[in-house]
């Protein structure tokens, strides 16, 4: 009954148009942007777990800077995203960034660049590096050690001419503010140990230069954001870290109400109420569920029928997508999936020495067992040792699992029937069969 295509895309990030929430981080980061605008540096690091939102925060923020809009302050950056790939190294990195702000570079900036640069900027497009080498600081022999100075100083080039031309504009209309690099996934660099110095070095030289109309967003996982500081620890005063966590509920049902309106659906209040927690907050389990639940609506009012199929084909999906990393849903049970199963099947928090006690006595604290959950994002530790699942949707998923394996394993079964409150049970009841 929809009138227009699903807005909800679980493979891809938030539009602008259905984003909700954020408006501290957000406020945070265009009022730091204004400053960039006027020569004064900033640079960002947002981090957070998988689905949490950073690059749909990123994406946002591109479309506001480079708006030109009042709503946002009348930005108008030269703005470039980029995702490292698993085990690449940073100059490949860095040159495709700078190479991706050149498809919307003016002629005059261009021209620019081709007289003064040389070798390293021919056709159009740059050439910042050694493709192979590590931008670690580490090294044995004075050339590798030389190729972080190699790379710093010829992004420093481009960069200053580029903001140079931008400087040099007569034509207002093609007027720019800066520069605004997005670098995603900085955690799969396989020379992650060196990026933080070269950036800082980066903007430094920049700002002594008084061209330090030049901004960094780096993105990734805690663990990666870590290595990325341990690299270079002064690196923290150049950037503002912005820790992602899950979105307050309002926030949650404001996305789900968006997408509704935008095609013209009704939705129960009441519902909405109920099932909005199961997503946890995370935003993507959020455009997970509105998508499934747009496509289980047949009389345009999404209602508790549509909530009950559309989470569990969310929860399924995720099984293999998501939470594919957090717990093993095809292979043999190991102590991790143990825990799990325990918190999933209490369906509350547990302290570790709870969750051991359940478990027998087993040893958690382990790199195998409680270092990967807490790694992957299945479970998060609070003050005094309190261990949470990742969210409900992901305790479903867990929960539709163990329901369908509780005939094959009598010790699974027993456990079920210790821990699981009535209440679910009767609700996973009608799941298996």
């Amino acid at each position: 009954m929809t009138k227009g295509s699903n807005p909800f895309n679980p493979n891809s990030v938030v539009t602008p148009t259905l984003f909700a929430g954020r408006s501290q981080q957000v406020f945070q980061i265009l009022k730091k942007l204004r400053q960039v605008r006027d020569g004064m540096p900033a640079s960002f690091v947002l981090t957070g777990d998988r689905g949490i939102g950073k690059t749909a925060l990123a994406k946002l923020i591109m479309y506001a800077a480079e708006s030109n809009d009042p709503t946002f302050e009348n930005l108008n950056f030269l703005t470039t995203y980029y995702s490292v790939e698993r085990d690449q190294t940073f100059d490949s990195v860095l040159q495709a960034a700078l190479n991706g702000l050149t498809d919307r570079m003016p002629k005059s900036v261009l021209d620019r660049l081709s007289s003064r640069l040389g070798s390293y900027f021919k056709n159009g497009k740059f050439t910042v590096g050694a493709f192979g080498s590590s931008a670690s600081y580490e090294h044995g022999s004075k050339e590798e050690a030389s190729v972080p100075q190699v790379l710093k100083d010829r992004a420093v080039s481009a960069l200053s001419n580029i903001i140079t031309g931008i400087e040099e504009a007569t034509d207002a209309s093609k007027k720019l503010d800066g520069v605004l690099i997005v670098i995603d996934e900085i955690h799969n660099a396989a020379d992650i140990g060196g990026v933080a110095q070269i950036l800082r070095g980066i903007v430094t030289t920049l700002d002594v230069s008084r061209l330090g109309r030049v901004s960094f967003m780096v993105i990734g996982y805690p663990y990666g954001v870590e290595k990325f500081f341990e690299g270079d620890p002064s690196a923290r005063r150049h950037f503002d870290v912005i820790e992602l966590s899950v979105m307050p509920r309002e926030d949650a049902k404001s996305v789900l109400m968006k997408g509704f309106d935008k095609i013209g659906l009704q939705c129960s209040k009441e519902s909405l109420e109920k099932h909005i927690d199961t997503a946890g907050g995370y935003p993507h389990s959020i455009q997970i569920i509105g998508h499934n639940l747009v496509e289980q609506d047949r009389d345009g009012m999404i209602d508790e029928k549509d909530w009950g199929e559309a989470l569990s084909r969310s929860a399924l999906e995720l099984q293999s997508k998501d939470f594919s990393e957090m717990y093993d849903f095809k292979g043999k049970m190991t102590l991790r999936e143990q825990l799990v199963n325990v918190l999933a099947l209490a369906g509350r928090p547990m302290s570790k020495l709870e969750l051991k006690d359940h478990l027998g006595g087993k040893n958690i604290y382990t790199a195998s067992c409680l270092g990967e959950l807490k790694k992957s994002g299945a479970v998060t530790e609070s003050t005094g040792g309190i261990l949470t699942l990742h969210s409900m949707l992901f305790r479903a998923a867990v929960l539709i699992h163990i329901f369908t394996q509780t005939s094959k394993n009598t010790e699974l079964e027993e456990l079920v029937q210790k821990l699981m409150p009535t209440a679910s049970q009767g609700l996973l009841s009608s799941e298996k069969k």
